[in-house]
């Protein structure tokens, strides 16, 4: 199977996982919200704030200097597993002998409860992580796709079952605890079954991976730092309800992408490794992944931002009615942070991930300034629109510092990139707006319903008619894995388009 065959397919398989994660991470949000009370939920919000932070130092960025190498030894791996060991077990006592002051932090004890049960899941994935890194940089997402959704499965079961009985925040962490034996399991005995098990460390075979490794444990630092400064914000200016409702606002806007990503990053990394000494072909096809993956991302974010008071109403309690606007907002925000998978998957190749680093420190110290200044002034709400600047600025800032610096010369064709799925989001704001703006009928679950099937007939329409002939081939692409008579009719379609 050539290149491009198996990237298709491991998008193919990342993205049906991630869309089966994505309904149930819906369902979850939306039953744990009124299962919970709201202050339990952002208590739970809190602890998973923590967790994100510590997960940096699980990895070290070690499986991407796996997946990155064209070639990898026995003695590699053997070191680097029991670095991965190492670190598993250094996680954990450090995160289980902080929780006292990290539960003082957010003044909560619940908070302490937390981070103690999710810590043990950093002895537990250390044992998994470099199985699923060989995996990735072999293109066998077939796999990884298939645990991934056992580990969705026990995690949602597990949660809503706990959460039921016991109605408290430290459910998730147990959930979460549970979902990790499992998938750390599988992939454990599936390397196995294909290597020998060794903990032999040599540290030159180690040292070039580790030097790879320290750019991209900064670059994750400054990025969950930065991501995660404007809920912490919010616990201590606000309350914890705050971050709860922040929690439920990202889930059904900005965490859409922030799931999706993977699905490019994962599948882009190793396939942009093999071309990494081919400039011309690198931005050919970097451009094509930037148009598809917005083709992907956009319509989802303006989709939510025009419902978002339609869900808000019919599935949410009252409680959480202000959550609406920072739908909005967060949905902005979204679109720039979507840009952001085909970039950094660029860097890693390039070995620049130093270049985001750098961006990111001004990027952190201004989203704290912003966030602090606009938080006295207008709440969460001033929290959330200084994130929504910070990711403008890091976007539009971004491409001159970072694309340009590894593809010189493509700043029209990566603005057309852009321009051009976001055009084709305008059938999606019109029939979805009418219809949210002018309901046809008295009861809003049909009429959410109405509006999210008008928006998404109307995209698809609008791909079908596209002038645009990346556009095309988009839609060419996604028919031919569902339905090849209706590839075959778009192909047609297509040619008669062009002959004109």
């Amino acid at each position: 199977m050539d290149l491009r065959n198996k990237t298709i397919q491991a998008v193919k398989w990342n993205f049906l996982s991630t869309a089966l994660g994505t309904v149930i991470g819906i369902v979850q949000l939306w039953a744990l919200s009124r299962i919970l009370p709201t202050h339990e939920y952002g208590v739970m919000g809190a602890a998973f704030i923590v967790i994100q932070f510590f997960n940096i130092f699980i990895d070290f960025g070690i499986s991407s200097s796996i997946v990155r190498s064209k070639t990898v030894t026995e003695l590699e791996l053997s070191s680097l597993y029991a670095i991965s060991v190492a670190l598993g077990v250094v996680n954990f006592i450090i995160a289980f002998g902080l929780s006292p002051w990290i539960g003082e932090f957010f003044k909560s004890e619940e908070v302490v409860v937390q981070v103690r049960i999710m810590a043990f899941t950093f002895l537990l994935a250390a044992f998994g992580q470099q199985q699923r890194a060989i995996l990735v940089r072999e293109m066998r997402f077939n796999l990884i796709s298939i645990v991934a959704v056992i580990t969705l499965v026990v995690n949602f079961v597990s949660i809503i079952v706990l959460a039921l009985i016991f109605r408290k925040a430290w459910v998730a962490s147990v959930a979460a605890l549970l979902g990790t034996a499992v998938s750390c399991g599988i992939f454990f005995v599936q390397g196995l079954r294909e290597r020998k098990l060794s903990f032999t460390f040599d540290w030159p075979s180690a040292r070039p991976h580790l030097r790879y490794a320290i750019s991209l444990v900064g670059d994750s630092l400054i990025n969950v730092v930065s991501v995660n400064t404007f809920p912490v914000l919010m616990a201590r200016m606000v309350s914890m309800t705050a971050i709860g409702g922040y929690n439920i606002a990202n889930g059904i806007s900005i965490n859409l992408i922030e799931r999706l990503k993977p699905v490019l990053t994962q599948a882009l990394f190793p396939a942009f490794a093999k071309i990494q000494d081919d400039g011309e072909k690198l931005a050919r096809n970097f451009l094509l992944v930037t148009t598809f993956g917005s083709l992907v991302n956009f319509p989802l974010l303006v989709g939510t931002f025009i419902t978002s008071s339609a869900i808000l109403s019919c599935f949410f309690k009252p409680e959480w009615a202000f959550v609406a606007d920072l739908v909005k907002v967060l949905c902005l925000a979204g679109m720039f942070r979507s840009l952001d998978p085909p970039v950094i998957s660029l860097l890693l190749v390039k070995a620049k991930m130093y270049l985001n680093v750098r961006l990111g420190i001004p990027k952190l110290v201004l989203g704290i300034a912003l966030a602090t200044w606009l938080g006295t002034r207008f709440g969460i709400h001033g929290i959330v629109s200084s994130f929504l600047v910070v990711q403008a600025a890091n976007t539009i800032v971004g491409y001159f510092v970072m694309v340009r610096s590894c593809l010189p010369g493509i700043g029209l064709a990566y603005l057309k990139s852009v321009l051009m799925p976001l055009a084709q989001t305008l059938p999606i704001a019109v029939v979805a707006g009418l219809l949210t703006v002018f309901p046809p009928t008295a009861y809003p679950v049909v009429n959410l319903g109405l509006a999210v099937a008008g928006g998404a007939l109307g995209y698809v329409a609008g791909l079908w008619f596209s002038p645009f002939a990346t556009v095309r081939e988009f839609l060419q692409l996604g028919l031919r894995n569902v339905s090849p008579r209706l590839a075959r009719m778009a192909e047609h379609h297509a040619g008669a388009n062009s002959e004109r």
